[in-house]
């Protein structure tokens, strides 16, 4: 099975409205808020899932946790070349609290208006992880 990675609208605003939506669980400024990683990773694991080497594709993908519902996920994709590390991405799933009466438009779900998107974490760092 080769990954498909080329761009895809349509599956990438559908998952990134999916991950809009749970911000208001990945708000990170303790103790008042502590993000819930696990609700954001069942969307990851969801569109990882036909490309994981359990069902016949390239990706070992592991969902770690070391703290009750804020999980991580680690990704290896084995190129059938020599052993080492190709290339390294980072990420996070929690986002800085948003105050719903401070903002113009709902921060805990996407809206699309022409050619731009609105919604806590929509660049940072939500719409990398969609990519």
């Amino acid at each position: 099975m080769s990954l498909d990675i080329g761009f895809n609208e349509e599956r990438y605003v559908k998952l990134l409205t999916e991950l809009i939506g749970e911000t208001k669980y990945l708000q990170d400024n303790p103790p008042r808020f502590v993000p819930e990683e696990d609700k954001a990773i069942k969307h990851l694991l969801e569109v990882l899932k036909p490309y994981t080497k359990e069902n016949g594709g390239l990706l070992k993908v592991d969902h770690i946790t070391y703290v009750e519902g804020r999980g991580n996920l680690i990704i290896e994709y084995e190129n059938g070349y020599e052993k080492g590390t190709v290339t390294f991405i980072g990420s996070h799933l929690d986002v800085v609290p948003a105050n719903p009466e401070t903002w113009e438009r709902d921060p805990f779900k996407l809206t699309i208006e022409g050619d731009k998107m609105y919604g806590r974490g929509t660049t940072d760092c939500l719409g990398h992880v969609a990519m």
